[in-house]
């Protein structure tokens, strides 16, 4: 329970960090809980000159970040990238928001898509700031910058912020990425995104455009297919969650367009936009544009994916097509086992008419080794439901994302058994890295069992447990696990219960994750080249952790089996005698030792396999820096 005392100790702490750790570089500041304490907070963000990530969460209450928050960015001369959480802007703010933007020479990216601007004054004073900003390069924020609750329509329809929005993008040398989402579901602001689109045309230096959550009609659609046909820029176009506003007769221009240009490389669509008998035209398109690498359909929903796939086979473009989630219900089951492609799936109990067809879709899945990702809701059923998924969990080497939700859940002998049976399913378990599970109730003995598989596991990086158990039995998991978790070198993140979060057991839990994050950071950049002792010991301890080969595949732009394969080149360049004592400092170039009287084998003696059998007890950590 957050308290008066609490908040003033942590706002404290806070500000200890800020003002003395100068290592520290990424902060993320709650306004709500540090209200009445926000002077202390923006004194210390006028201090932290290293600062190079900020973020600002709050909620949409009367409480607001101040002037003095505004304040502070002024002197942050090294802040990179400012996030604004869910929020409203006060006038006052948003003035001090807008000298920053203008005068900032560090910032490249913004990112508010939540934050809502009330009134039109506002959003015309933080567009000035974006007009006067020289260094962003990265862009998001949703539209009621354009058509703020208060708007005033022009004679041409649109509101003054919206012209100076557009004006700002038509005039703006330096953005390579802008994200624009809906303020409210389906907000109407049809007029506004045509205008902005039209902006783009000629623009020469934006990449990526991605346009969030729109209902697009014919005049959109047309618009984005003139933006495709003379804007020479563009490399990535995603129309995140854009649905059909009515019937579209324009896609087969919108095709060609796609056809024809040369330069886009991604894009990404919700698969309404596309009726069934376009399918063909639409992988013809993917087919005869080879600059085209990537094309992503989301949301698969209550649609028969069979002819999608098969047209994709026919047309040959296989390896640049993907899509999102499947959602299968009782009328598309057919589609997990004969489609291949699909790599993510979920399944609702509710979207099924009775238990025994939800169980045969159950019963499909270990013969799906091509699912990867998968999403259950579900009811417990007596356990009827728990134990198929127990037998899946099992034996499945493919799954690598499981997140399971019970709607309800019941009591008897036959559950207890099911849920046991999927515990001990989660220990025999070896190919899981994300798991979420909420709804289950588990006893004392379940809970040690669930304790022990977190601590061992080599592969489970990011867990999410939220139990039905009364608060005392939901603690339980953290006080069994906090006492070893040290030995874990795997776990990056943890969720659990609200109560369990505010225990000291789940401070230690916590460090762990920390410093097993930290490793992490410090692996990839050995992978990547830099060469420090610290960095090649933190490789040898989590050499083996998804979260590293997740973290080499961004850095390097390479696949999972290229990530694997640099982190065990860069084990293996130390894996010699000199290379070993040189990484560790014992040496400058090589090992070399003084010879003994009584002839006896010293390290340099040894031959290369000794050596290597001697390394696997010997870690670079291991060797002490010199006092």
């Amino acid at each position: 329970m957050e308290t008066p005392k609490r908040s003033r100790e942590a706002a404290t702490f806070l500000h200890f960090l800020l003002t003395k750790h100068r290592c520290v570089t990424d902060v993320d500041v709650y306004v709500d809980t540090f209200w009445d304490h926000r002077q202390l907070i923006c004194d210390a963000l006028r201090e932290s000159l290293n600062l190079r990530k900020l973020t600002l969460y709050g909620t949409c209450t009367d409480i607001h970040p101040s002037r003095n928050f505004a304040a502070a960015l002024l002197h942050l001369n090294c802040l990179r990238e400012l996030e604004c959480g869910p929020m409203f802007f006060k006038h006052a703010f948003i003035e001090g928001l807008s000298e920053f933007l203008a005068s900032t020479r560090s910032l490249t990216t913004l990112i508010m898509p939540h934050v809502l601007f009330k009134e039109e004054k506002d959003a015309i004073v933080f567009i000035q700031g974006l007009k006067r900003n020289e260094t962003l390069t990265t862009l998001s924020l949703n539209t009621s910058v354009v058509k703020p609750f208060d708007e005033r329509p022009t004679r041409l329809g649109l509101s003054r912020c919206a012209v100076s929005f557009v004006d700002y993008l038509s005039e703006n040398q330096t953005l390579h990425t802008l994200r624009v989402s809906t303020a409210w579901q389906w907000h109407d602001c049809f007029l506004a995104v045509r205008a902005m689109i039209g902006a783009l045309f000629g623009n020469k230096t934006l990449t990526k455009l991605s346009l969030v959550r729109y209902l697009l009609d014919d005049e959109d659609i047309q618009h984005i297919t003139r933006l495709l046909s003379q804007n020479r820029s563009l490399r990535s176009l995603n129309l995140n969650a854009c649905l059909r506003r009515d019937e579209i007769s324009r896609m087969d221009s919108f095709l060609v367009a796609l056809t024809e240009n040369e330069k886009l490389e991604e894009v990404t669509m919700d698969r309404t936009l596309l009726n069934e008998h376009e399918y063909g035209s639409f992988f013809k398109a993917l087919a005869s544009n080879a600059s085209l690498k990537k094309v992503i359909v989301e949301r698969l929903e209550r649609v028969n994916v069979l002819d999608m796939f098969r047209a994709m086979r026919e047309a040959g473009v296989q390896d640049r097509f993907f899509v999102g989630t499947h959602e299968v219900n009782q009328d598309t089951v057919a589609a997990l086992t004969e489609c291949k492609e699909l790599s993510s799936v979920s399944l609702d109990a509710h979207t099924f008419r009775g238990l025994e067809p939800l169980l045969t879709a159950l019963f499909l899945l270990p013969s799906c080794s091509h699912v990867t990702s998968l999403r259950l809701s579900l009811d417990d059923n007596d356990g009827r439901v728990i134990s198929p998924i127990a037998r899946y969990v099992t034996g499945t080497a493919a799954l690598r994302n499981l997140d399971l939700f019970f709607y309800a859940t019941s009591s008897g002998a036959a559950s207890d058994k099911a849920r046991r049976e999927f515990v001990h399913a989660l220990s025999a378990n070896k190919s899981i890295r994300w798991l979420k599970v909420s709804g289950l109730r588990f006893d004392k003995t379940e809970t040690g069992m669930l304790a022990d598989t977190l601590q061992s596991s080599r592969a489970l990086c990011y867990v999410c447990l939220f139990q039905r158990n009364t608060e005392s039995t939901k603690s339980l998991l953290t006080h069994i696990l906090s006492p070893n978790l040290s030995s874990n070198y795997t776990l990056l993140s943890m969720f659990v219960d609200t109560p369990c979060m505010l225990d000291s057991d789940w401070f230690t839990i916590n460090d762990v994750v920390r410093r097993n994050n930290s490793l992490v950071t410090r692996a990839a950049d050995f992978v990547m080249g830099t060469r420090r002792k610290d960095y090649a010991a933190a490789t040898e301890l989590v050499h083996f952790n998804p979260g590293l080969v997740a973290k080499v595949q961004e850095l390097a732009t390479v696949d999972e089996h290229g990530a694997a394969s640099r982190i065990k080149s860069s084990l293996k360049s130390f894996s010699e005698l000199d290379d070993f004592m040189r990484l560790a400092g014992v040496v400058k170039h090589s090992v070399s030792c003084h010879r003994r009287h009584d002839g006896q084998k010293q390290l340099v003696d040894l031959n290369r396999d000794c050596w290597l059998h001697l390394k696997q007890y010997l870690k670079v950590g291991d060797i002490l820096d010199e006092l």
